[in-house]
C-alpha cells in the first residue's frame, strides 16, 4: 500500500508539472515573408525543443517562468524572442535573402555557421566575382583570399587557369584544387604546355572555365586537410566549393539582364632597340655572307646594283638605320627605317561580349532559376574565336512538408576556332626573331600566295614568280601566320553538369539525403590543314578528328540525427557514404602523307592508310564517413570525422585510406567576460589527413599497341611495355595542423583572422627512369616527404561610414615556407625542368625548398672578381652547378578597398607578390640577339662603345675620336671591355667588340663541354610585382528612376582588369606570362606565351 501511495503521489506530482507547462505555436520566415522550415527551436535553459515544419509552423510547451525561444537555422541569424504573455509568435529570421557572410558551405555540401567552424575557409560572394565581368570566376580570385595564388595561361578566355593554395603540395607538379559545384565533384584538371616539339601546340583550357560566374552565389574556399578531410584523396590540394544561385529571396516573378563588353590589348611589350638592323658581327656579317664591315650586302638584281642587309641573321647587329633604299625579300625596294615595335601588330585588339538573362521565381512549394548566357570573345592572337552558349536551372520543390527535392542542371556548347597557339617559334626559336626593321604588313601578305598556296621559300621551284627573294630568319613566322590564318582548328564542346538532391525530413532531429550527379563532356575537333602546293607537285594537307568523352557519376547519401543531450550540449551525428565513376574515352584519326584531291577534307583523301588513336581509361572511388558535432553552450564547438575510402587506381592491399579530422572552434566572446569594444573572438584549431593517390593504372604494367609493319597489307601489332608495375606503390598523404584566431572590434569596424598551418605530405609519387633490360622505360615510386608551413592574415575594417559615404579595406596577406623533408636511399635530388640540355634545371633536394635554380655561374677569383678567359669573355664555372634562385614566393597577398558615396561604388584591388625568382629565355636569347635596348650599350661612341683597331689578330684600344691607326687601319667604336681579371690576377684589357659580347654572353647553350660563354644566371631574375589587377566604377540609379520602366534596380560599371603595374622586377615582360598551371612552367618562361593584356570595358545590370 505505501508503495502505491508513492506511485500516485509521483504521477500527480509530474501532471502537476505538465499542467504548468504553456504551449506556444507560431511560425517562421525569412525577411522576404518565406515561410523557412527546418529551423530549429529551444527553450533557454531547457532541453526543450522542435523543428519548424514545412510551412514554417511550430508547436513548443515551455515551462520557465520567464521563457525565451532561441531560433536557429543554418544561413540565418540567430535570434533569441522573449514569449512573455503571448501563446502565439511571428518570428522572421534575417540571413538568406540578405547576407551570405555568417554561413558557408562545406564539405559534402554542409551549411554551417562560420563562427562554428574550427578551420579556416575563405567566402567570397556573387558581388566580389561579376563586378569587372571576368570570363572565369578563378580570374576574379586575384587576391581575395590569402594563401590562395591564382595563374593564367596567357591566352585569354580559352586557356587554363590554375589555383595553387598553400604553396606546393605535390612535387610531381599536380597542383589543382578540387572542384565542387552544387555538391557534385567536377572535371577540371591541368593544362599544361606540350613542350616545344610536341602536340599541337595551342594554349589548351580546363574544366573550371565552363562555371559561368554569372550563376555564382558564393564560393567557399577549404583549404586545410581538417576542412576537407571528407573527400579524402581528392582534398591534398584543397577544395573549391561553389554554390550557384536559386530563386529563394524572390517573391514572385523576377528577371535579371546583364549585359557586358570589354576591349583587351596587350598590357606589356618588350622595349626593342631600333637603331640597328639584322647582322651578326662583324667578321660573321663579312666572311659568311660577304658583306662589307657595315653588314650591307650588294648584289645585282635585273642589272641594277642593289643593297640590303641580311635578313637571314636571327641577330640585331647589322647596319645602323639610315632610311636608305634596300633590296627586301619580297623582292621590292623598300627604304631602311624601323617600323616600330613589331609587336604591335602581330597582336590585334581582342574584345569580348557577355549577354545573361535568368528568371526567377519562388512560392510556397518551390522556387526556380532559369538563366541564359551568351559569351562571344576574340582575343588578341590572330585568326582564333570562341562562340560560348550557358544555360543554368536550379531548382527546389517542397513533394510533402518534410520532403523537397532539388534539381540543378547547367550544359554549355563552346566552339572554340584557332584556339591561341604557343609562341615558340616567334620569341626563344632564332628562326622566328623578328624586330622593327621588319614590316609586318610584309609577312601578312607574302604568307599565303596569290594562288592560295602556303609560302614559297627562296630555293623552291614551285612558284618562282611567288617565292622569296632570298633566305631569310622569318620563316617560322610565315609558318606561324599560315598555321594560325589558313589552317582551321575548330573544336565543338558540348558539357552537361547534373544533380538531383532529396532532402527527408524523416523525424524530429532526423534528416536524410541522398544526390545523385553527373558530369559530362563531349569533345570533337576537326583538323583541315591546306594544300600547300598544287598537287602537280605533291600530295599536301592534311585532315584529322579527335573525339573525346569524359564523364563522372556521383552519388552521396547522408544521415544525420541531432539531438539536445542536455541543456548545455547539443550533439550532431552522421553517417554517409560517398562514391564515384570516371570514364575517359579518346579516338582520333588522321590522313597520312597529304591529301589526294587538294583541300578535301576527308579520311578518304589520304594518300595513303589513315591513322587511328584509341584509348580508354576509368577510375573508381567510394569511401564511407562519419561526423559527430558537439556544441557546448553556443560558445565551444568540437567535430570529428573520418573517411574510410577505397581507390581503384592502386593495387589492392594499398588502395583502401582512412582519412581523420578533427577541429574545435572556441567562441572567446560568448564564453568570457571580453572588454566592450571586442564584438567578437574566436580562437580555432584543427588537424587533419588528406591524401593524392597517382592517376589511372600508375600502379600496373601498361602496354602499347603499335602497328610496326603489315603483312599483305594487314596492320599487325604488337604489345610495347611502357611503365612498369609496382604494387606497393601508396598514395601521397598530407598531415596538416592549423590554429587561428578571428577578432572583430569597434561594432565590427576593425578585424582580423590570423592563420598558422603546418603540414607535412609524405610519399610523394614520381616516375623514375628504369634500364631498358626490364622491358620497360619508367616505374612510379613514392620518393619522398614534403613539408610546408606559413602564416595567413586578413585583415579587415570600415574606416570610415556615414550616412552618405564609406570606405571598407581588407588586406590579405600570406607567408609560406616549403622544404622537401627526405629523398628515398640513392636519390639526391629530383628534376622538374630541364633547360637547354641541363644549362638550367629546376630541382628539389633534401633541406630545400622545391624549385631551386641551378646552373652554371661565371668564375670568380677569391675576392669576388670575374674571371675573364683570354678570348676577353667571361670564363664560365663548368665544374658544378650552383644555386640561381628559387621559384616560389616569400609573400602574396592581396589589398581591397570599396568606396561608396550615395550611389557611386569604386572597388579597387591590388594584388602582389614578393620573393622568388623567375626564368626568362626569351629575355637571354633576346638580348644575345639584339633586340633590346639594353643591347645597345658599347655599339658605338654615342652608346659607350670604345675605340680601337684590329692589328696581329688582336684589338688595340685606342682614344676616342682616333681616326686612324698608326698604320692606317680603320678605327671602330663598338669596344668593349669586361671588368675583372684574368687568370694571374692582372686587370683585364682585352679589347672586344659589342656584338660578339652580346651573341657569346647571351643565348643558347651552356653546358660542360659546350665551350660557352653563357651563363644562365643572366636568365633568372627577381619576381616581385604590385599590380592594379582590378578597377570596377558603379552607379546604381536611384529606385524612382529605375522604376520609370518598371526595374527593381539598374546599375552601370565600367572596369579595368591587369592595367598596370606599381613595380616589377622583370625587364620587358610581364612576369605572369608563363604557360602551365604547375609551379615550375609557370617559373620557367619560355616565352611560348601570349603577351599579358589589361582590359576596359563596361556593363549593365537591370533587374525586374
Amino acid at each position: 500500500m505505501r508503495l502505491l501511495l508513492i506511485v500516485l503521489a509521483g504521477i500527480w506530482s509530474l501532471t502537476g508539472t505538465a499542467q504548468e507547462k504553456k504551449m506556444i505555436t507560431g511560425v517562421v520566415k525569412d525577411s522576404a515573408g518565406n515561410a523557412l522550415p527546418g529551423v530549429s527551436i529551444l527553450e533557454k535553459g531547457t532541453t526543450t525543443a522542435t523543428i519548424s515544419d514545412m510551412n514554417g509552423a511550430f508547436r513548443i510547451p515551455v515551462s520557465t517562468a520567464k521563457p525565451v525561444l532561441v531560433f536557429s537555422s543554418v544561413g540565418f541569424d540567430r535570434k533569441e524572442v522573449t514569449v512573455g504573455s503571448q501563446t502565439n509568435l511571428s518570428v522572421s529570421l534575417a540571413g538568406e535573402t540578405t547576407s551570405l557572410e555568417g554561413v558557408v558551405v562545406t564539405a559534402l555540401g554542409i551549411k554551417k555557421e562560420q563562427r562554428k567552424l574550427g578551420y579556416a575557409t575563405t567566402q567570397v560572394l556573387q558581388k566580389d566575382i561579376i563586378q569587372s565581368s571576368p570570363t572565369n570566376f578563378a580570374s576574379a580570385l586575384y587576391g581575395k583570399a590569402p594563401g590562395v595564388t591564382i595563374t593564367t595561361n596567357p591566352g585569354g578566355a580559352t586557356s587554363a587557369v590554375g589555383i595553387q593554395i598553400r604553396g606546393i603540395n605535390s612535387i610531381s607538379g599536380q597542383r589543382q584544387p578540387l572542384l565542387v559545384v552544387d555538391g557534385v565533384i567536377i572535371r577540371n584538371g591541368d593544362a599544361n604546355g606540350e613542350g616545344y616539339w610536341g602536340g599541337n601546340q595551342r594554349l589548351n583550357g580546363n574544366g573550371l572555365l565552363d562555371i559561368n560566374p554569372e550563376n555564382i552565389e558564393s564560393i567557399n574556399i577549404l583549404k586545410g586537410a581538417a576542412a576537407s578531410a571528407l573527400y579524402g584523396s581528392d582534398a591534398n590540394f584543397g577544395v573549391i566549393v561553389v554554390t550557384t544561385k536559386n530563386g529563394k529571396g524572390h517573391k514572385g516573378l523576377g528577371v535579371d539582364v546583364n549585359l557586358s563588353a570589354n576591349a583587351e590589348k596587350v598590357a606589356v611589350l618588350p622595349d626593342l632597340q631600333e637603331e640597328y638592323g639584322p647582322g651578326y658581327d662583324r667578321g660573321t656579317n663579312m666572311s659568311a655572307f660577304g658583306s662589307d664591315d657595315q653588314g650591307w650586302i650588294t648584289q645585282t638584281v635585273n642589272g641594277q646594283t642593289v643593297k640590303r642587309p641580311i635578313f637571314r641573321a636571327y641577330g640585331q647587329f647589322g647596319p645602323k638605320v639610315d632610311g636608305s633604299q634596300v633590296y627586301w625579300w619580297d623582292g621590292q625596294m623598300r627604304p631602311y627605317v624601323s617600323h616600330g615595335n613589331p609587336w604591335k601588330k602581330f597582336y590585334r585588339t581582342g574584345h569580348s561580349e557577355i549577354a545573361n538573362i535568368a528568371v526567377n521565381n519562388a512560392t510556397e512549394k518551390m522556387n526556380y532559376r532559369l538563366s541564359y548566357t551568351r559569351n562571344d570573345y576574340k582575343g588578341i592572337q590572330i585568326g582564333g574565336k570562341q562562340e560560348k552558349n550557358t544555360f543554368n536551372f536550379n531548382s527546389s520543390y517542397k513533394v510533402t512538408p518534410k520532403l523537397t527535392v532539388d534539381l540543378v542542371g547547367q550544359y554549355i556548347n563552346e566552339k572554340v576556332h584557332n584556339r591561341p597557339r604557343q609562341i615558340y617559334y616567334v620569341t626563344n626559336n632564332f628562326g622566328g626573331f623578328f624586330s622593327p626593321i621588319d614590316d609586318m604588313d610584309i609577312y601578312f601578305n607574302k604568307y599565303r600566295t596569290t594562288k592560295g598556296y602556303k609560302w614559297v621559300d627562296w630555293n623552291s621551284n614551285l612558284d618562282v614568280s611567288e617565292r622569296l627573294a632570298y633566305n631569310i630568319r622569318g620563316k617560322d613566322f610565315l609558318d606561324f601566320l599560315w598555321n594560325q590564318l589558313a589552317n582551321n582548328f575548330d573544336e565543338t564542346t558540348n558539357r552537361l553538369l547534373a544533380s538531383a538532391t532529396v532532402n527527408w525530413n524523416i523525424a524530429k532531429g532526423l534528416n536524410f539525403r541522398g544526390r545523385y550527379g553527373t558530369d559530362y563532356t563531349g569533345y570533337f575537333a576537326e583538323t583541315q590543314n591546306r594544300s600547300t602546293q598544287p598537287l602537280s607537285f605533291g600530295a599536301s594537307g592534311a585532315y584529322g578528328t579527335n573525339t573525346n568523352r569524359y564523364l563522372i557519376n556521383y552519388g552521396d547519401l547522408l544521415l544525420s540525427y541531432e539531438h539536445q543531450v542536455i541543456p548545455d550540449l547539443k550533439a550532431t551525428v552522421s553517417v554517409g557514404y560517398q562514391a564515384r565513376k570516371e570514364d575517359y574515352r579518346y579516338n582520333s584519326a588522321f590522313t597520312k602523307d597529304g591529301l589526294t584531291q587538294e583541300n578535301w577534307f576527308n579520311l578518304n583523301a589520304s594518300k595513303n592508310n589513315a591513322t587511328g588513336t584509341a584509348r580508354t581509361q576509368a577510375l573508381v572511388k567510394d569511401g564511407a564517413f562519419g561526423i559527430l558535432n558537439l556544441e557546448y553552450k553556443d560558445f565551444l564547438f568540437i567535430e570529428g570525422t573520418l573517411r574510410r575510402e577505397v581507390s581503384s587506381s592502386l593495387a589492392p592491399g594499398n588502395n583502401t585510406f582512412y582519412y581523420p579530422g578533427v577541429s574545435a572552434a572556441f567562441e572567446l566572446s560568448r564564453a568570457l567576460q571580453m572588454p566592450e569594444f571586442v564584438n567578437y573572438s574566436k580562437l580555432r584549431a584543427s588537424y587533419g589527413v588528406v591524401g593524392n593517390p597517382p592517376d589511372a593504372y600508375v600502379g600496373n604494367v601498361l602496354y602499347n599497341s603499335n602497328p610496326p609493319g603489315n603483312i599483305e597489307g594487314i596492320p599487325i601489332l604488337y604489345p610495347q611495355t611502357s611503365n612498369f608495375g609496382n604494387k606497393e606503390l601508396r598514395n601521397e598523404k598530407k598531415q596538416e595542423f592549423e590554429v587561428g584566431l578571428e577578432n572583430k572590434f569597434l561594432n565590427n569596424r576593425l578585424g582580423f583572422d590570423l592563420t598558422y598551418y603546418n603540414d607535412k605530405i609524405v610519399d610523394q609519387i614520381l616516375p623514375l627512369s628504369t634500364p631498358a633490360t626490364i622491358g620497360a622505360t619508367s616505374v612510379y615510386v613514392n620518393v619522398g616527404d614534403l613539408r610546408n608551413y606559413g602564416v595567413e592574415l586578413g585583415l579587415y575594417g570600415t574606416p570610415v561610414k556615414t550616412k552618405d559615404y564609406a570606405w571598407d579595406t581588407r588586406l590579405n596577406i600570406a607567408f609560406n615556407r616549403n622544404k622537401l623533408v627526405a629523398l628515398r636511399a640513392g636519390l639526391e635530388q629530383l628534376v622538374a625542368n630541364n633547360l637547354d640540355n641541363g644549362s638550367l634545371v629546376v630541382v628539389s633536394k633534401p633541406g630545400r625548398p622545391v624549385g631551386d635554380l641551378m646552373g652554371y655561374k661565371r668564375r670568380v677569383d677569391d675576392k669576388g672578381n670575374y674571371i675573364i678567359n683570354s678570348d676577353g669573355y667571361y670564363d664560365i664555372n663548368f665544374d658544378q652547378q650552383a644555386r640561381l634562385g628559387n621559384l616560389q614566393p616569400k609573400a602574396t597577398g592581396g589589398f581591397i578597398n570599396s568606396f561608396t558615396y550615395k550611389n557611386f561604388n569604386l572597388n579597387v584591388v591590388v594584388d602582389f607578390r614578393f620573393g622568388g625568382q623567375v626564368v626568362s629565355q626569351a629575355l637571354l636569347y633576346g638580348t644575345g640577339a639584339g633586340l633590346y635596348k639594353n643591347s645597345l650599350f658599347g655599339r658605338d661612341a654615342d652608346h659607350g662603345g670604345l675605340s680601337y683597331y684590329t692589328a696581329g689578330g688582336k684589338n688595340i684600344q685606342v682614344a676616342k675620336g682616333t681616326a686612324t691607326g698608326p698604320g692606317g687601319q680603320k678605327v671602330y667604336n663598338d669596344g668593349m671591355v669586361l671588368k675583372g681579371v684574368t687568370a694571374d690576377g692582372k686587370e683585364n684589357t682585352t679589347v672586344i667588340d659589342a656584338p660578339n659580347y652580346y651573341l657569346n654572353t647571351f643565348g643558347w647553350g651552356s653546358w660542360p663541354g659546350s665551350g660557352s660563354n653563357i651563363s644562365y644566371n643572366d636568365a633568372v631574375f627577381n619576381n616581385d610585382y604590385i599590380k592594379m589587377r582590378e578597377v570596377t566604377l558603379s552607379y546604381m540609379l536611384p529606385k524612382k528612376v529605375a522604376g520609370f520602366i518598371k526595374a527593381q534596380n539598374l546599375t552601370f560599371s565600367v572596369y579595368g582588369r591587369n592595367l598596370f603595374y606599381f613595380k616589377k622586377t622583370l625587364p620587358y615582360l610581364d612576369p605572369e606570362e608563363g604557360v602551365g598551371t604547375n609551379y615550375a612552367a609557370q617559373g620557367t618562361s619560355l616565352g611560348q606565351g601570349n603577351a599579358a593584356t589589361r582590359s576596359i570595358g563596361g556593363s549593365l545590370r537591370v533587374s525586374f
